[in-house]
């Protein structure tokens, strides 16, 4: 696990180069603290920091062909490595080290630029091939590892996170207003946008080609999705309930190689359990760590069920309760964020991080799980009233109606409100041959998961430099996942129906059927008391009128009708504090010792 930065950009003198490289590496240490290397040739540059988790001593990065024409980086892991070295060896092939990245890189030198179809893994990677004179850059099939980059004419950088760029001195730092609204409907920022203009995501599944001589010569191209594969209506729940259990048993077992420890994060819900169940199905004897939060509103506390699990699977559970103190973290989680985001469970899941470093560094999660089986209890919604605009709205941050309030004349003539409505109907619109609930997993398998869910993992995780693997996202049991009907993720008002059929298996009823709680804080409740005098300081501020989004007096208005309990405006009131936040430390330089820098204003 690691950071990965790069760039082509025309060539100046070696101090200029070396100063940039020794800044975008420090930008990303947290990310890998263990190591960093860096490669240079003419004008293009691939650097690496890494956290050391397979062939400790060996797996410095870059690694360079026998010729030194191919030279390769890599953030993540290769879960399939053994097998596909194996395969390499077999072809005649010789290996140096251990290491997953020298199997990448003999990988490429086999089958070119199609050899990522027999990666099974979480991964950016940068190839920089001076035979071809080209610079490839992958991102795994889901997302889970990110990878930006910033165009500028002739100048090309890319990085794992957005902060990067703003060490490169010609950044060019323009706001994505139509991205700030798009936040304000779904609670985070839609791909492949991002808040800079100018910065973009490469977008899961895809990999870019360019050419060294001129980065503008490039070329985008998608190596996985699974819009084409069709629901299989010849199966049982009991066949697919088999096929799950073997591909998630297999997932489990693959990303519990490696060369450290590895605990796991443990919510007390079903995902995570049956996570754990699995790892000590499969290490019988092991001593496994698992670690949990809790809280003090028992109607967000999932603790019993974590310690109950950690008791039946004899797992060395460590627990820490959170109390309203820790919005001292969301300036900190909102820095190492890069990006604005109005979910706040960023900051347990920080604080957990931080918690399970002190010992380790992997650590197995239960995400995906809802994405890839209907999990949310807003598909049960949808499968009632079978209308895709109520269930947009139903699920927005904001109403469109309620954004032409809130926002000022002079920032609603520069976006398009309905623009994230677009964005979810032209998704759907791929995928019209699935049924209802599938199309709408389909769309947060795009969006939601690269977007939002799959950001708060790794993002935290790495911050505490900890590396997150998550079982459910093995892209096998998503392409699986598509060919089961929706009515068999969601049943008798069941969500994840067909997943809760494998986990009776492992757990009692209670465990298993009851009603699913969200990993959040209450912040809500204490936005009424304890941290209402924070919450009116942000939105009385100089600091937010002045950025020309809000129309003052309505967003005071709903913030005192909040605080007094006349409404319930939590999901709307996180978003526009975050958003505050972020414009704090990323504009205005302040917080968390980010050093200012000269940005326009939003």
């Amino acid at each position: 696990m690691c950071g990965i930065f790069g760039y082509i950009l025309e060539e100046r003198n070696q101090d200029f180069h070396e100063q940039l490289e020794a800044d975008l590496a420090n930008s990303l240490k947290h990310r890998g603290p263990d190591d960093h290397g860096v490669y240079r040739h003419k004008g293009a540059c691939i650097a690496n920091t890494r956290l050391s988790i397979i062939d400790i001593d060996g797996g410095h990065q870059p690694v360079f062909s026998n010729d030194g024409n191919v030279v390769l980086v890599q953030n993540g892991e290769i879960y399939n490595y053994i097998e596909i070295r194996e395969e390499l060896l077999a072809l005649g092939h010789n290996f140096k080290t251990e290491s997953d990245t020298e199997v990448l890189l003999e990988s490429y030198l086999e089958w070119g630029e199609k050899f990522i179809e027999k990666i099974n893994g979480m991964f950016a990677i940068a190839i920089l091939d001076k035979s071809k004179n080209i610079l490839l850059l992958y991102r795994d099939r889901l997302g889970v590892k990110p990878l930006y980059l910033y165009q500028d004419g002739s100048s090309f950088l890319f990085s794992s996170e957005i902060k990067s760029f703003l060490q490169y001195k010609e950044f060019i730092d323009e706001i994505n207003k139509q991205a700030i609204c798009d936040y304000l409907v779904l609670n985070y920022i839609p791909l492949p946008s991002t808040i800079f203009r100018k910065v973009k995501h490469i977008l899961p599944g895809s990999y870019m080609l360019l050419d060294i001589n001129d980065s503008k010569n490039n070329q985008t191209i998608q190596y996985w999705d699974v819009d084409t594969i069709e629901e299989d209506n010849n199966k049982s729940i009991e066949d697919f309930s088999s096929e799950i259990e073997r591909l998630f048993e297999d997932a489990v077992s693959i990303r519990l190689r490696s060369d450290v420890e590895v605990g796991a994060f443990l919510s007390g819900g079903l995902d995570s359990s049956l996570v754990t169940a699995f790892m000590r199905k499969l290490r019988p004897t092991d001593n496994i760590s698992t670690y949990s939060i809790g809280f003090r509103e028992k109607e967000f506390d999932e603790s019993t069920y974590a310690l109950n699990v950690a008791e039946k699977y004899a797992l060395k559970n460590k627990m820490k309760f959170l109390e309203g103190d820790i919005i001292e973290y969301w300036n900190h989680v909102t820095y190492f964020n890069d990006q604005p985001h109005g979910d706040i469970s960023f900051i347990p899941t920080f604080i957990l991080s931080e918690f399970a470093a002190q010992d380790l560094k992997v650590v197995l999660t239960g995400d995906g799980g809802d994405e890839l089986f209907a999990g949310y209890l807003k598909y049960l919604e949808l499968e009632k009233h079978g209308d895709l605009s109520k269930y947009f709205t139903n699920s927005a941050v904001f109403t469109e109606e309620q954004l032409q309030n809130l926002l000022s004349p002079g920032f609603q003539s520069e976006i398009l409100l309905s623009n994230a409505e677009q964005i979810f109907f032209d998704t759907i619109s791929a995928v019209e041959h699935k049924d209802l609930i599938n199309s709408v997993l389909y769309y947060e398998m795009k969006q939601l998961l690269p977007g939002n869910n799959l950001v708060k993992p790794d993002k935290m995780a790495m911050a505490n430099s900890l590396e997150t693997r998550s079982p459910f996202l093995d892209y096998r049991l998503f392409e699986l996942s598509n060919t089961i009907p929706g009515e068999m993720k969601l049943k008798d008002g069941d969500t994840k129906h067909i997943l809760k059929k494998i986990g009776i298996k492992y757990f009692d009823h209670e465990h298993v059927y009851r009603r699913k709680q969200m990993f959040t804080v209450p912040v809500g409740e204490w936005f009424k008391n304890k941290l209402s005098g924070y919450l009116l300081d942000i939105i009385e501020s100089e600091s937010l009128k002045s950025r020309g989004i809000w129309n003052a007096v309505v967003l005071k208005n709903m913030a005192d009708d909040h605080v007094s309990g006349k409404a319930n405006y939590t999901r709307q009131l996180r978003a526009v504090v975050n958003l505050e936040l972020w414009c704090r430390i990323f504009l205005d330089g302040l917080d968390f010792g980010v050093s200012k820098h000269k940005t326009k204003n939003a």
